[in-house]
């Protein structure tokens, strides 16, 4: 009687270790082809776990959560899941919905509420490009500091500036707003706080501006502001086969500026207009190109 209540209580036992280990999964993943998870080949679909690593090969692969969120990852593209994040690793990562961060590396991206998609691609050279398919895309640095405000069709190129922290550079009309004169830039839709002497006289005046960030809203200006009519703004994203090649020449080097785009830099990140690598995915091309994954 003893050994059965023991062989019992053993089949519980590893009954619950079942129901536990499959109650850990977070989602799951769904290819239209091969795909590699945690170093092990999958055909078709797999559960995904909190820090799992999926790699794609030729088809791209669709991931929905237990949340509900829906993300999805390139062909040729490698990714770690996460239950509040995505880190890119490499290709092209797209997540829909909000408070769910897709990081790539120095940034941070977020899509901006429920109905929000947001596209990264990895590029050469540490470029970042990020496009917003749906809805506004927030990037900000790993401190939080905010670097865009990406409207919907529109996409930006990222890069990390290399060796000593240089001033931060904006572009942008000055407006009196509650005391405070306020920049926002053409390019990052970013707004501080301007602070230094004597700038009351490029109230209503669109300048270009250098200094150091004070916290993530304000902005130290070093030296006196330029006048810059800052007329040029961000490339559009959808149905811009045209600019992102002629944006693809100018940021082969990894500039991370498009053709005829001057660029901001904030806190050591530089911003430009796309030069292909987003574009491309926002294009429905490239990394998230073919049939549906979960077809």
């Amino acid at each position: 009687m003893k050994s059965r209540l023991t062989f019992g209580l053993l089949l519980v036992a590893c009954f619950c270790g079942i129901l536990s280990a499959a109650s850990s999964a977070i989602g799951v993943a769904i290819t239209n082809g091969n795909f590699i998870l945690d170093h092990s080949t999958v055909v078709g679909n797999a559960n995904v776990f909190d820090g799992s690593i999926i790699e794609t090969e030729t088809a791209m692969s669709d991931l929905t959560l237990t949340n509900g969120l829906k993300l999805r990852l390139g062909a040729d593209s490698r990714g770690r899941i996460f239950r509040d994040r995505m880190v890119l690793e490499k290709g092209a990562g797209q997540v829909s919905g909000g408070k769910y961060v897709l990081e790539a590396g120095p940034l941070r991206v977020m899509p901006g509420g429920l109905t929000t998609t947001a596209r990264v691609a990895l590029g050469k050279r540490n470029l970042v490009e990020v496009a917003a398919i749906g809805g506004t895309v927030r990037v900000v640095t790993a401190g939080g500091v905010p670097v865009a405000n990406i409207a919907a069709g529109s996409a930006l190129s990222f890069s990390e500036q290399a060796g000593a922290a240089t001033p931060t550079t904006l572009c942008g009309a000055v407006v009196r707003s509650d005391g405070k004169l306020l920049l926002t830039d053409t390019t990052t839709k970013v707004t501080v706080e301007l602070k230094g002497a004597d700038l009351d006289r490029y109230d209503g005046k669109s300048v270009r501006v250098s200094g150091n960030m004070v916290g993530s809203d304000a902005l130290q200006v070093l030296g006196s502001p330029k006048l810059d009519s800052c007329s040029v703004g961000p490339a559009r994203a959808a149905g811009a086969a045209g600019a992102a090649g002629a944006a693809g020449a100018a940021g082969a080097a990894g500039a991370g500026t498009a053709a005829g785009l001057s660029t901001a830099a904030i806190a050591g990140i530089v911003i430009g207009g796309a030069t292909g690598v987003a574009l491309g995915t926002a294009g429905a091309v490239g990394a998230f190109s073919g049939s549906n994954a979960s077809k």
